[in-house]
C-alpha cells in the first residue's frame, strides 16, 4: 500500500472514532464551503505553497513549509521529521503557547474562511437527583466488628431477610439546568453542597453506587447512545500522580493514551477545501496543526502547547514528587492535573477547584486561557473555583449557585446580585460578589447581607431561595427553553465520540510500556496507597499459597484428599514442577537402573514423588504456563475495566451533620446540648431564634475574642537577617555546561516577625516562600543554610524551638484511621505540658474544634486524600487545628487558605486572627486572599522569583482592586523587564528596607533581664507517657483498619480451614517417610506463607503512617522510640488472635498429638514466627526510602530464608520413637540423621526464635531514629 493509501486508512480508522448514527458522510467536517481567494507570503514560499497545491488532499495534510533557524524555508513530510527538524518545529510552534489568543483567532478565521463548522455541545440536567446510602454515626466508622457486621448484614438484605440498615443522604435534590457553548460557567457553592458531585454527574464519572434519577444529555442525547468519558474532560480536585515522573513525562503519556480526536479529519477536510478554493493557508497556524494531528511528535506538540498555556514550561523536566520525594511545587501539581484533562480532544470540560494553590494572578491567567478557548473556538466549560478574585469572576458568562443540594441561581452572571436582592439580600460594595454568594446561603453569615432594616430578620432557608429562584425571570427563562427539547439533527457529528479509546490498543500497550520502562530506569517501581492494595497482596498470598499446596511438591498427587484433587488439576506450579522434572528426571544422568528394579532411577523417583513419568508432560506443562500467562492478563485487564476502588470517598456521617443539613433546608434550628458535641438534639422554628442569630451575628463581627486561647504562653518574636539557602546543582543542568557547583534558592533574606503582628508571605509561584518557611521553622533535611535566626534575640535551637513553634504544612499528613477529635487529642496530648490536666486539655481541644468549624466533624474519619474520608476543605481546617491545640507561641502556616472556599477561608482567617491577638506571631504564605482576608494581615512580606524580597511592610493598595493579584502583577518580571526597574534593588535603597533592618537590629538584642528559651525535658511529655499515647493512636488506627485487619483474620480463617481439610488427618500418620514429608510440608507452608503474608501486609500500613511520624517528629512531639514501640506492641494481640485461630483449627483438622505441651509448643513457634515476620516487613520499610525499595528488599531475604531454613520441626516428632513401617527406622533417629534436627536443642530454638522478634522490633526503632528519607 502506498503512503496515501496509509493514510487514507487511517483517516478512515479516526473517522470511526466519530462516526455514528448522526453521520452519514464521509468526512464528519464535509458541509456547505465558501469559496476565497488567498495569497501572499514572499515569492519563495509562494512556489512552495503552489508545489504543495498539487499534491492529492491526503499527502498535502502531512507535508509542510518549516522556517529552519538559518532562515531556510524546507518543504517537510510531519510524519518523518529529522531531528534538526524536530527542534526547529518545536522553536517555531513556541509562539503558540506565548500568544493563546492570537493562535486560537488566526485558527478560527481559517476555518470560517472556508465554512467549516466547528462542533460544539450543549449540555442539559434536568430533574436531577443524587442520593446515597450510607451507615451514620459510629456505625459509619470501618472497626473491625462494623466490617463483619456489614457483609452479613449485606448478605440479609440481599436475600430479603432484614431491611437495611442504611439511611439516605441527598446529594443533589432536583436540578436542572443548561450549560451552553461559547460560555464560561462557574460553579459555586459553600462545602456539601454537592459541587463535585454535579460535575461528576455531568462529566459522566459518577460512582456506581450512588443512585441517580433525572436526565443528562450532550445535544439532546442521552449518555447510552455515545461516551461521555472522551466527549468530556473532568479535572479532579484530588493530583494524584506518579512522582517518579516528569511534569512533561505526565502530560505526555496523558496525550497519548487520549488520541487527537477529530483533529485529523477536520486537517484533511480543511486542506481540500483550501485547495478548492485556491486559499494559502496561515504557514504557522498550519505547521502546528499537521504536526498536532499526524507524525510521531504530535503528542510532544500538544503538550508543549499546553505546558505553555499552564506556565509549566518553567518545570516540565522536574518530577513531580510526592510526600517522600520532592519535586514541583504544590501550585504546580493542580496545574499538572488541570494539564492532563487539557490535552484531551473533548469539548466539554468539567474542572474542579483547578485553583487551589495558585496565586490569583496564576489563576486569572488559567482562567483567561480557557476563555479564549470557550469564546474563540466553541466549547463548553463549567469551572467550580473556591476563591475566585472580582477580576477572575467577570471572566465567566454564566454562574451556578449550589447549597446542600439545592439550585439556588443558573444563569448570567449579570443577573445574580439583581436575584439576591429580589429576595432582600445585596452584596456590600467592597466585598467580592463570589464571596458574597457562597455566604449569602450560611445560616451563619446571611444576617449580614440583609437589606431590609425596617423589617425583622429571620432565616431565609435554602429551598425557599431555590423556590424564588423558580419564579425569577432567569428561572423562568430557564425553564421554558428547558421545555422546548435539543434537535438532535442539530448536532455535530464531531461532537459526541462513540468508541470507548482515543488511541489504538497499539498505541495503548506501547505508552503503557514506555512509561513502565521510565520507571525502572529510575529504580522505582511507583506505588500510591490505597486499601485495595493491602487487600490485594493479602488475596495474592491466598492464591499462591492455593497453587504451592496443590502444586504436588508438599502434599504428593496421592496425598491429595478427593475433594481437592480439582484444585491439583488447576494449580500452574503442577504443571510447571512437572515439566521441569520430566526435563531432568527422564535425561540421561539418571537412565541407570538400581538392583531389584527394571525401571531406570529417574523414573523411579518421579513416581515416588507423585509425578507423571511421561516425556509429554514437559510439552503440556509449558503449554500450561503459557495459557495462564494470557488467563491471568485477561483477568487483570477485565478487572482494571469493570470493578472500581475497593474505598469510596465518603466521609462518616454523624445523626447531628444529618439533621443540621435537613434544617439548612427547611430553615428550623438544631439545638445542640454540650455546644453541639452531643446527638441529644431538638429541632425549633426559625422564628424562636431570631435573637440568638443576631447574638451569633454580632460575635462573628465583633472585636477578636479570646476562644480556645486561654493557656498561658511566653510571646516570641523571630529575627532573620542575610538568609541563603542552596541546594547541589542538579546534574542535567550541570550537563548543559554550568560550572556552579550549588543553586541559590534564596538570596540574602533579611527580616522579622513579632507578637501580635499577622504577616502575610505572599509572591508568585517559584518565589521560594515555602523554602524560607521550611528554613526558619527548621525543617528542612537536605541543603545548606548561611544567615543569622534568632528568637527573641537569642541564637535558635531548633531542639527549644520546636516545642514553642507550630506548622502547618501545605500536604495535609495525618493518620488516616483515627477520627478527627482522635487526632487533636493526641496532639494536645504529647505538645501541651505536663501540668495541663485532662478536662482542662479536652475543655481546650472543644474551642479549637468549635473556632475552626470542626464539630459536626469531631467523629468522622480522617481517611486518605483522593480516597476516603474527610474532604480537601475539612483536611486544612484539621491540619490548622492539629497546630493549634499545642497552644505554640511561633505559628507558620503554609497556605492555610488554598483548598477553601471564601466563607471557610474567612472562617480559618478568624481562627488565626484570634490566635494573633493573644499575642502570638503568625506568618501565613497565601496565594489568592480576598479583600477581607487580605486587610485581616497587619504587615506584608513580597518576594520576587528567585528567592529575594523586595517589600516588608504595612500594606497599602488602590480600592476596587484584588490586592494579591495587583500586587503580583505590578511586581511580576514582564513589569520589571518594561520599567527597567529591580524591585528588589530598589527595596533595598529604600528608607523601609533601613527601618526594616535596624527592627531587625533591636530585636535581635535580648530585652534586659530575660533569659534563653530552656526546657527541664527534651519533650513535653516523658517517656511512659509518650508511649501510653503512641500505642493508644495505634489502637484506634488498627481497629479502625479493616482492610489490613479484619481481612487478615478472613485470610487465616480461610487459610486454616484450607489446610486442615488438604491435611486432614495426616498427624497420625507415620508409616512411611512420605508420611512425615506430608507432615513436616503441612508446618513448612504454615511458617513460609502465613509469615511473608504478615510481613507484606504491614509494609504499606507502616509505610502511610511514617509520613505522619515525620511531620509529628519534627514537631517535636515524641521521640523515635515511643512511636516505634506504639507500633510494635499494638501488633502484638492482633497476632495472638491470628495464632489462636490458625493453630487451633489446624492443630485439630491434621490430628496431630493432643497432649497440652505440645499444643502450647506449636502455638508458642506460630505466635513467635508470625512475630518475627511482621517486625521483619516493619523494619525493612524503617530502611528504605519507600514501599517499593522495602517490598522487593524483603522478597530477596524471603527466598534466602526458604533457602537455608529446611522445615521447621517443633516437639511434635522430634520425641517420637516409633518406627516406620517400611525401613524400621524409629522417627526421631530419621530426624536426627536426615535433617540434623536435635530434640534437646528445643529450648535453644525457643530463646532464638523469641530474640528475631527483639531484634527486628529494635532495629525498627532505631531506623526511625537515625534514618530520614524525607526531602524538603
Amino acid at each position: 500500500m502506498d503512503d496515501a493509501g496509509e493514510i487514507h486508512a487511517f483517516a478512515a480508522s479516526l473517522r470511526r472514532e466519530g462516526s455514528s448514527v448522526w453521520s452519514a458522510a464521509s468526512n464528519v467536517f464535509s458541509a456547505s464551503m465558501s469559496r476565497e481567494d488567498g495569497g501572499g507570503g514572499d515569492d519563495e514560499e509562494a512556489l512552495r505553497w503552489a508545489a504543495l497545491e498539487k499534491l492529492p488532499t491526503y499527502d498535502r495534510a502531512r507535508t509542510a513549509v518549516l522556517a529552519m533557524p538559518e532562515g531556510e524555508l524546507r518543504e517537510v513530510n510531519v510524519q518523518k521529521l529529522g531531528p534538526q527538524e524536530r527542534h526547529a518545529l518545536l522553536q517555531r510552534l513556541a509562539w503558540v503557547g506565548d500568544d493563546h489568543q492570537r493562535f486560537l483567532s488566526k485558527f478560527k478565521d481559517r476555518v470560517d474562511r472556508v465554512g467549516i463548522e466547528l462542533p460544539k455541545i450543549e449540555v442539559r440536567y434536568e430533574n436531577l437527583n443524587v442520593d446515597a446510602e450510607a451507615y451514620v454515626g459510629s456505625r459509619g466508622l470501618p472497626t473491625i466488628l462494623n466490617t463483619y457486621a456489614n457483609v452479613l448484614e449485606g448478605l440479609a438484605n440481599a436475600l430479603h431477610i432484614i431491611p437495611s440498615k442504611k439511611k439516605k443522604i441527598s446529594i443533589l435534590n432536583n436540578v436542572s439546568g443548561i450549560i451552553k457553548p461559547h460560555r464560561m460557567t462557574l460553579l459555586l457553592g459553600p462545602p456539601g453542597s454537592g459541587k463535585t458531585s454535579l460535575l461528576l454527574a455531568l462529566a459522566g464519572t459518577l460512582p456506581s453506587d450512588l443512585k441517580t434519577t433525572g436526565t443528562i444529555t450532550y445535544n439532546g442525547h442521552t449518555m447510552n447512545e455515545f461516551e461521555a468519558r472522551r466527549s468530556a474532560a473532568y479535572v479532579s480536585q484530588h493530583d494524584v500522580h506518579m512522582g517518579e515522573l516528569t511534569v512533561r513525562e505526565t502530560v505526555k503519556f496523558s496525550a497519548k493514551c487520549q488520541g487527537i480526536g477529530h483533529r485529523y479529519d477536520l486537517l484533511v477536510e480543511l486542506s481540500r477545501r483550501e485547495k478548492e478554493a485556491n486559499i494559502i493557508p496561515d504557514p504557522e497556524t498550519d505547521v502546528y496543526l499537521k504536526a498536532a494531528a499526524t507524525g510521531e511528535q504530535k503528542a510532544d506538540v500538544v503538550t508543549n502547547h499546553i505546558l505553555k498555556v499552564l506556565g509549566l514550561d518553567v518545570c516540565a523536566d522536574t518530577i513531580v514528587g510526592n510526600n517522600m520525594l520532592r519535586g514541583i511545587s504544590g501550585g504546580q501539581k493542580k496545574r499538572v492535573t488541570t494539564a492532563e484533562m487539557l490535552v484531551t480532544p473533548g469539548r466539554a470540560l468539567f474542572m474542579d477547584e483547578i485553583s487551589t494553590g495558585l496565586d490569583s494572578s496564576t489563576t486569572f491567567q488559567i482562567v483567561n486561557s480557557i476563555r479564549q478557548t470557550i469564546h474563540i473556538v466553541g466549547g463548553t466549560a463549567v469551572i467550580a473555583l473556591l476563591q475566585p478574585a472580582p477580576e477572575t469572576f467577570e471572566l465567566f458568562d454564566d454562574i451556578i449557585l449550589l447549597s446542600d443540594g439545592q439550585l439556588i441561581y443558573n444563569g448570567p452572571r449579570e443577573h445574580v446580585l439583581e436575584f439576591f436582592e429580589s429576595v432582600g439580600f445585596k452584596c456590600p460594595q467592597r466585598k467580592g460578589v463570589a464571596d458574597f454568594l457562597q455566604e449569602v446561603t450560611s445560616r451563619k453569615d446571611q444576617r449580614q447581607y440583609w437589606i431590609h432594616g425596617d423589617e425583622a430578620y429571620q432565616y431565609v432557608p435554602v429551598k425557599e431561595l431555590a423556590e424564588a429562584f423558580q419564579s425569577f425571570h432567569v428561572g423562568l427563562a430557564l425553564r421554558n427553553e428547558l421545555a422546548v427539547p435539543f434537535d438532535k439533527n442539530m448536532s455535530h457529528p464531531a461532537a459526541l465520540k462513540t468508541s470507548k479509546y482515543g488511541a489504538s490498543m497499539k498505541e495503548l500497550l506501547k505508552a503503557n510500556i514506555d512509561r513502565e520502562i521510565l520507571l525502572m530506569k529510575r529504580n522505582s517501581f511507583v506505588y500510591i496507597f490505597k486499601a485495595t492494595q493491602v487487600v490485594a497482596s493479602t488475596l495474592g498470598s491466598f492464591g499462591i499459597l492455593i497453587f504451592m499446596l496443590l502444586g504436588g511438591f508438599l502434599l504428593s498427587r496421592e496425598n491429595v484428599k478427593k475433594w481437592w484433587i480439582w484444585g491439583y488439576w488447576i494449580s500452574p506450579l503442577m504443571y510447571a514442577q512437572n515439566a521441569i522434572s520430566v526435563n531432568e528426571f527422564l535425561g540421561t544422568s539418571w537412565n541407570k537402573t538400581i538392583p531389584g528394579f527394571t525401571e531406570p532411577l529417574g523414573k523411579l523417583i518421579l513416581e515416588s514423588r507423585g509425578l507423571f513419568p511421561e516425556a509429554k508432560w514437559y510439552w503440556i506443562g509449558v503449554g500450561a504456563l503459557f495459557g495462564y500467562v494470557l488467563l491471568f492478563n485477561i483477568l487483570y485487564t477485565v478487572c482494571l475495566t469493570f470493578l472500581n476502588s475497593f474505598d469510596s470517598n465518603k466521609p462518616t456521617i454523624s445523626e447531628e451533620t444529618l439533621k443540621i443539613k435537613q434544617a439548612n433546608l427547611t430553615g428550623e434550628v438544631v439545638e445542640a446540648s454540650s455546644r453541639g458535641r452531643t446527638a441529644s438534639n431538638s429541632i425549633t422554628s426559625r422564628n424562636t431564634v431570631d435573637d440568638e442569630a443576631a447574638s451569633n451575628h454580632a460575635t462573628v463581627n465583633s472585636s477578636p475574642t479570646r476562644k480556645g486561647m486561654v493557656l498561658p504562653f511566653v510571646p516570641l518574636s523571630i529575627t532573620f537577617e542575610d538568609i541563603r539557602y542552596s541546594v547541589d546543582m542538579p546534574e542535567e543542568i550541570r550537563a548543559q555546561g554550568v560550572k556552579e557547583t550549588r543553586l541559590e534558592l534564596l538570596k540574602g533574606i533579611s527580616g522579622s516577625f513579632r507578637p501580635g503582628v499577622l504577616t502575610a508571605l505572599m509572591g508568585v509561584s517559584g518565589a521560594g516562600k515555602t523554602t524560607l518557611m521550611d528554613v526558619l521553622a527548621g525543617r528542612k533535611t537536605s541543603g545548606y543554610i548561611e544567615g543569622n535566626i534568632t528568637i527573641s534575640g537569642y541564637p535558635k535551637k531548633q531542639e527549644t524551638f520546636a516545642r514553642v513553634s507550630g506548622y502547618c504544612e501545605q500536604n495535609d499528613i495525618h493518620s488516616p484511621n483515627v477520627t478527627v477529635y482522635e487526632s487533636l487529642a493526641f496532639s494536645a496530648w504529647l505538645r501541651l505540658p505536663a501540668d495541663v490536666d485532662y478536662s482542662t486539655r479536652k475543655m481546650f481541644i472543644d474551642e479549637v474544634m468549635e473556632l475552626v468549624e470542626l464539630l459536626p466533624l469531631k467523629d468522622a474519619l480522617v481517611g486518605l486524600p483522593g480516597v476516603s474520608g474527610l474532604s480537601t476543605e475539612q483536611r486544612k481546617r484539621l491540619t490548622i487545628a492539629v497546630e493549634l491545640v499545642a497552644n505554640p507561641s511561633i505559628i507558620f502556616m503554609d497556605e492555610p487558605t488554598s483548598g477553601l472556599d471564601a466563607r471557610a477561608a474567612a472562617i480559618v482567617m478568624r481562627a488565626i486572627r484570634n490566635t494573633v491577638d493573644t499575642g502570638r506571631t503568625v506568618v501565613c504564605t497565601i496565594h489568592q486572599p480576598s479583600i477581607d482576608i487580605f486587610e485581616s494581615f497587619d504587615e506584608l512580606f513580597l518576594m520576587k522569583r528567585g528567592g529575594e524580597e523586595i517589600y516588608v511592610g504595612v500594606n497599602k493598595i488602590k480600592d476596587g482592586y484584588n490586592p494579591s493579584t495587583w500586587m503580583l502583577e505590578v511586581t511580576s518580571a514582564v513589569q520589571e523587564q518594561i520599567t527597567g526597574i529591580s524591585f528588589s534593588e530598589a527595596y533595598k535603597n529604600s528608607e523601609l528596607y533601613r527601618r526594616n533592618k535596624n527592627l531587625i537590629k533591636e530585636l535581635s538584642t535580648p530585652p534586659e533581664g530575660s533569659s534563653d528559651l530552656s526546657f527541664p525535658t527534651e519533650y513535653s511529655q516523658n517517656f511512659l507517657t509518650q508511649c501510653f499515647a503512641c500505642l493508644w493512636k495505634q489502637s484506634m488506627s488498627y481497629w479502625r483498619n479493616p482492610p489490613y485487619t479484619a481481612v487478615k483474620y478472613f485470610y487465616t480463617t480461610v487459610i486454616a480451614l484450607l489446610f486442615g481439610t488438604m491435611f486432614w488427618g495426616i498427624g497420625g500418620k507415620r508409616h512411611s517417610q512420605q508420611d512425615l514429608f506430608n507432615a513436616m510440608g503441612s508446618m513448612y507452608a504454615s511458617v513460609i506463607f502465613m509469615g511473608v503474608q504478615n510481613s507484606g501486609a504491614v509494609q504499606p500500613v507502616v509505610s502511610v503512617e511514617r509520613s505522619v511520624f515525620y511531620r509529628e517528629s519534627a514537631a517535636h512531639m515524641y521521640s523515635p522510640l515511643p512511636y516505634a514501640l506504639g507500633q510494635v506492641t499494638i501488633e502484638l494481640p492482633y497476632i495472638f488472635v491470628q495464632t489462636l485461630i490458625y493453630g487451633v483449627l489446624v492443630y485439630a483438622m491434621i490430628g496431630f498429638e493432643w497432649t497440652a505441651a505440645k499444643f502450647f509448643w506449636y502455638l508458642f513457634f506460630m505466635y513467635f514466627t508470625l512475630a518475627y515476620y511482621t517486625f521483619y516487613g516493619m523494619m525493612m520499610v524503617g530502611l528504605t526510602p519507600n514501599y517499593n525499595v522495602s517490598s522487593v528488599a524483603s522478597t530477596a531475604f524471603y527466598a534466602l530464608w526458604n533457602l537455608f531454613s529446611g522445615f521447621l520441626i517443633p516437639r511434635t516428632f522430634g520425641d517420637v520413637t516409633q518406627t516406620f513401617d517400611d525401613n524400621g527406622v524409629r522417627i526421631s533417629d530419621f530426624i536426627e540423621s536426615f535433617f540434623g534436627y536435635h530434640h534437646d536443642f528445643l529450648w535453644v530454638v525457643a530463646v532464638v526464635v523469641v530474640s528475631f522478634p527483639l531484634l527486628f522490633a529494635l532495629l525498627f526503632g532505631l531506623s526511625l531514629k537515625l534514618f530520614n528519607f524525607q526531602r524538603r
